[in-house]
């Protein structure tokens, strides 16, 4: 018997990529394998939303994630649950999610609910309003650290005249002499009550990334840029928890080169593996450097076969 079904049909620009039955309480959607729905792209966050099933029916949460969550072109409050009604679009990232209720007999149609399926879907057309939100987490992620210069003291007075008591108020050459004091003081006062910002890996001084990375057991290459250096940084604990893992090592070369790398298990050998990737030919990234991310980030036992394209 046909049963009446919650699904997702998820598709990333005109392919349909896969559906997903809805059969449990909870299901979190975010970048990482951990997920009960994965979606591999950088615009997706590690946890980036939940879906609950309700007794009024399905609500969807954004964790608040880095670039959004949007329904019907709509962008959700974070952490505000929405009830979802039947033919919602939801774009996340890249990926367009169409809602679904109704009946469905998986059995006849032999469609397993998670496996790549090879039917039409309904025309989904993209939200033109995650399209800024996209560029914009394209853009900040190749903008230079602004350096901010030390506040100088202006004006004909110190301001620490008005900490002093009242006799010295109308002191005019004391006024001038505390600029002295403020010109140096306030700097450093500045630094302490931004003291946070200097162990961010986003608002870090270049200077200080590599006595950062020195915490996380990490190493640059010299010719690296510095925004990959701030990547690898924002990303090293959550790439520590999946070392040893495909998708730890492909996150890994993606971080460190900006190329998606494909990783697939060789059945011939056992315990080896194959890695595929296209490299540009004007850039700095060479075989070299993908071989040592592989050796360092690989299980110990396996195995593998680089070939690049």
């Amino acid at each position: 018997m046909a049963d009446e079904t919650r699904r997702l049909l998820v598709q990333r620009g005109d392919e349909l990529v896969q559906t997903v039955a809805i059969d449990r309480p909870v299901l979190s959607i975010g970048r990482t394998p951990e997920n009960g729905l994965s979606l591999p792209d950088t615009l997706v966050s590690r946890h980036h939303a939940e879906l609950r099933l309700e007794p009024e029916g399905l609500t969807l949460t954004d964790l608040h994630s880095s670039n959004g969550t949007f329904i019907d072109g709509t962008r959700l409050p974070p952490n505000q649950p929405r009830l979802l009604t039947n033919g919602a679009h939801i774009q996340i990232g890249p990926f367009l999610l169409n809602y679904q209720v109704g009946e469905h007999d998986d059995a006849a149609s032999g469609i397993p609910a998670t496996d790549m399926v090879a039917v039409e879907a309904p025309p989904l057309q993209p939200v033109q309003a995650m399209q800024p939100v996209q560029a914009l987490a394209r853009t900040l992620t190749h903008l230079p650290r602004p350096s901010l210069p030390a506040p100088v003291a202006t004006g004909p007075a110190s301001m620490y005249i008005e900490s002093l008591p009242v006799i010295y108020a109308d002191n005019d050459f004391l006024a001038r002499f505390l600029l002295l004091f403020q010109n140096v003081w306030e700097p450093l006062e500045q630094r302490q009550d931004h003291i946070d910002m200097y162990f961010d890996p986003r608002t870090s001084p270049a200077s200080f990334l590599p006595w950062l990375a020195s915490w996380l057991d990490l190493s640059f290459n010299q010719h690296w840029p510095e925004i990959r250096r701030r990547r690898l940084l924002a990303e090293a604990i959550d790439l520590y928890r999946w070392r040893g893992t495909r998708y730890g090592l492909v996150r890994m070369i993606e971080v460190c080169t900006g190329i998606t790398p494909e990783v697939t298990e060789n059945s011939a050998l056992p315990y080896t593996f194959d890695v595929k990737i296209a490299l540009p030919k004007d850039g700095d990234i060479d075989k070299n450097l993908i071989d040592e991310l592989i050796q360092a980030h690989k299980p110990a036992h396996a195995g593998y076969r680089l070939e690049v394209l």
